[in-house]
């Protein structure tokens, strides 16, 4: 028994001694790893405490070294730490304002990403397209030419003929409705009436009363040389009715900027010389109580509207008009911004605009033209409102698409909507209360109009004189009236 205790105990020894071997093992193994971790703790603080202090000194250099002001004076140890507190308050106080102001300056780079500078005020003025000139006689009825008209008129028993030559001064009317102050709807519907049993048009009957351009244009001279009127002068459609313009084009007008007229020099002998025949005699019915004419000046594809350079040129008297002509342009990189972000429009994305807000396109052909785009939102509002176009806007889309001009009959709903088409801002009444201060705070502008990106303007200035009754004008001078 005893010998097998003796062999029993030493495998039970050893297997104790195996297992606090195991054990020390262990506890050592424990131990490393707890130390191995307090070392990479211990060298992370080490690190962040260097980095810090890599910062601070870094920090501190700039503030001694930098040239703006206020900086140095936070790292100046010889200061108190109140002042460099303070110090500190007011340099970041400042860096907050700066950042303020840069980002009001990026607010308005988003909102107005363009700048207009003015290039040169020394340009050939033969860059320039001589402007088109419209002139329009404030008699806006010929007396003369009514009485011819008239006998050849058929007429009611009941009516005489002295009678309706008076009554055809309400052909004013359809220029300005409501412009005799009082109700004439009766005597409106009567010469309608007459008119209709005629079967005569607005139009045409304008035509026959208004005095033609060679009778009111006597002499044209067009760079000192003298030729008769009508090769130079057309009649034509502006907002005072029937007129005559040079250099105006329209539709069917397939002119180009290639072919307009321009002038080489500075000076009236390089320009357009009109000599005018008013005969204060033939005036029937005006709409400015004034003898003389009324001189538009305008780019040659814009309509003649009540917004262009306007002259009066007085009976009896010598008008020089002195025209200052500007071009504004835009860039190519401009086209690269979207229409909304430039707010302008380029020639060729004129049908971007008007056919997806204009049903007709009355005015213009070839070039866009923010002029244009407002007259032809203001014909298609009076077609909408009335059911008709007046006839002083261009016909061609009225004869096309087969709307009616506006008759005697209309100037009960012209008048109606005369404010509500004739302000500047068509679609809007004509109210101080609702018209925007500027473009800018409308979002959707009339009819899609949208300012032009590139256009030619014509600033003017006018000096006029008396003249002297002993004189006449030769086609060439002004000579001694013999006696």
């Amino acid at each position: 028994m005893k010998r097998m205790f003796y062999i029993t105990f030493p495998f039970a020894l050893s297997h104790f001694s195996l297992f606090a071997v195991t054990l020390k093992y262990l506890i050592i193994k424990l131990n490393m790893k707890k130390v191995t971790t307090y070392e990479i703790q211990h060298k992370v603080v080490v690190t962040n405490a260097k980095c810090w202090n890599i910062l601070k000194r870094q920090a501190a250099e700039f503030c001694c070294t930098t040239g703006l002001h206020g900086y140095k004076y936070i790292s100046q140890i010889q200061r108190s730490k109140v002042e460099r507190i303070i110090w500190a308050i007011a340099v970041f106080a400042s860096l907050g304002c700066a950042i303020a102001l840069m980002k009001m300056a990026w607010n308005y780079y988003v909102t107005h990403p363009t700048l207009t500078i003015i290039e040169s005020t020394h340009r050939g003025i033969w860059n320039y397209p001589f402007p088109a000139i419209t002139v329009c006689n404030i008699n806006r009825i010929s007396y003369n030419l009514t009485k011819e008209f008239i006998e050849n008129l058929k007429i009611p028993a009941n009516i005489s003929k002295e009678y309706l030559i008076q009554e055809m001064r309400l052909m004013n009317e359809l220029l300005v409705p409501g412009i005799f102050g009082y109700d004439v709807q009766e005597n409106l519907t009567r010469l309608q009436d007459i008119i209709d049993d005629n079967h005569l048009s607005v139009l045409n009957i304008m035509n026959l009363i208004t005095q033609n351009c060679s009778t009111l244009l006597t002499i044209c001279k067009w760079k000192s040389t003298t030729d008769q009127c009508d090769r130079y002068f057309k009649k034509s459609l502006s907002r005072d009715g029937l007129c005559c313009s040079f250099n105006y084009y329209t539709f069917p007008d397939a002119a180009t900027l290639d072919n307009m007229k321009r002038s080489t020099a500075c000076g009236f002998e390089t320009g357009m010389t009109i000599v005018v025949n008013i005969d204060p005699n033939d005036y029937h019915a005006t709409i400015t109580g004034a003898y003389g004419v009324k001189v538009i000046i305008h780019y040659s594809f814009d309509y003649p509207d009540f917004n262009a350079e306007m002259q009066l040129v007085q009976l009896n008297s010598q008008h020089f008009v002195s025209i200052n002509p500007a071009e504004m342009y835009s860039k190519p990189e401009v086209k690269d911004l979207t229409i909304s972000t430039r707010k302008c429009i380029f020639n060729d994305e004129a049908d971007k605009v008007l056919y997806a807000n204009v049903q007709e396109r009355n005015l213009t052909f070839t070039i866009y033209s923010y002029h244009n785009c407002l007259a032809e939102c203001r014909a298609s509002i009076t077609r909408a409102k009335c059911g008709c176009i007046p006839y002083y806007f261009p016909q061609n889309i009225i004869i096309i698409s087969g709307t009616r001009v506006c008759n005697l009959r209309d100037i009960q709903c012209l008048k109606k909507y005369k404010l509500f088409l004739d302000t500047s801002w068509p679609e809007i009444k004509q109210n101080h209360q609702n018209l925007p201060k500027k473009i800018d705070d409308i979002k959707k502008p009339p009819c899609g109009c949208i300012p032009d990106c590139s256009l030619y303007y014509y600033p003017i200035e006018s000096s006029f004189g008396t003249l002297d009754t002993d004189l006449y004008y030769s086609g060439g001078s002004f000579s001694k009236n013999p006696r």
